[in-house]
């Protein structure tokens, strides 16, 4: 009987797991393999939650540290990447708390700067100005929802773990989060339009 050669997204998976049962094994390589392949999408992933490059290059790099120090007492993983992205989340809160009594400051939402302002061409500020606008009207929760749906590509039943939500609350929020990102680019569409 025929069966189908295993998907991209299967063949990564194995890979992964291969990965991760030889980084446990003691092979450094393999834990470097695991970095080289996941840093990128975690650093925009805890970008999105700090905001602070360095502050997110310094959580992966102590995630990483961390794995490699407890490797022995590490068990077997379903997915790699989920269980990377949830250490990361962990990691950047820890720090969030523990740095919470030194600074008590609110991060901004990033403004361009009139250097780039200048530069760009008056539409692409104008969908710049859109998308911000719209991305505002959204919580903290529904951008996370987005970014971890739309840009880092998991599935519902992953974010419900993640986030310590059940699907349908995630399903509901990411829902709401599309509607009114929908609504708002449609209003600015419009007031540009008859501006």
């Amino acid at each position: 009987m025929y069966s189908p050669p295993p998907s991209h997204h299967e063949q990564r998976h194995d890979d992964d797991v291969a990965l991760w049962q030889a980084f446990r094994a003691g092979q450094q390589e393999a834990l470097g393999a695991l970095f080289d392949r996941y840093a990128q999408q975690l650093f925009a992933y805890g970008h999105h939650l700090a905001h602070d490059a360095e502050e997110v290059k310094d959580a992966i790099q102590t995630v990483f540290v961390h794995l490699w120090a407890r490797r022995d007492h590490l068990g077997e993983v379903t997915t790699v990447k989920f269980y990377l992205y949830r250490s990361l989340k962990n990691e950047l809160l820890r720090v969030a708390i523990s740095a919470r009594p030194a600074k008590e400051q609110v991060v901004e939402d990033y403004e361009p700067s009139i250097e780039q302002s200048l530069v760009d061409t008056e539409e692409e500020h104008q969908q710049a100005m859109r998308l911000r606008l719209s991305l505002a009207q959204l919580s903290g929760r529904e951008k996370e929802i987005i970014n971890l749906k739309y840009f880092s590509n998991f599935k519902i039943r992953e974010i419900a773990t993640m986030l310590q939500l059940n699907e349908q609350t995630v399903a509901n929020l990411l829902s709401r989060a599309l509607k009114k990102l929908r609504q708002s680019l449609l209003v600015s569409v419009l007031l540009w339009l008859l501006g």
